[in-house]
């Protein structure tokens, strides 16, 4: 067995001292909390995403019935001032008579 001296740099294994050990597990640890937090946010918003559809869906179907609602009075207001231009005309054409 070749003795550690003897060895080149790049490939002498220094040991990791307990200070540097108990840095990398915090940092280990801190960056799965980091990720965990990360998924649960991406998860909400996927969530609020959905529900912004739905409510865009609804709102869509909404205004559809509302326009189609205003379209059908616009329908009856055209229909009655018909009638009421002919109750006009009758109108003045008896006073004439």
């Amino acid at each position: 067995m070749v003795p550690f001296d003897d060895l080149p740099e790049v490939v002498r294994f220094h040991p990791m001292s307990a200070e540097l050990i108990a840095i990398l597990a915090v940092g280990a640890a801190l960056a799965t909390l980091l990720l965990t937090g990360l998924r649960r946010v991406e998860a909400r918003i996927d969530r609020v995403e959905a529900r912004i559809d739905r409510v865009e869906t609804s709102l869509t179907t909404r205004m559809e019935r509302i326009e189609a609602g205003q379209t059908e009075l616009r329908e009856r207001m055209a229909h009655l001032e018909g009638l009421l231009e002919g109750l006009r005309e009758a109108i003045a054409h008896n006073r004439a008579a």
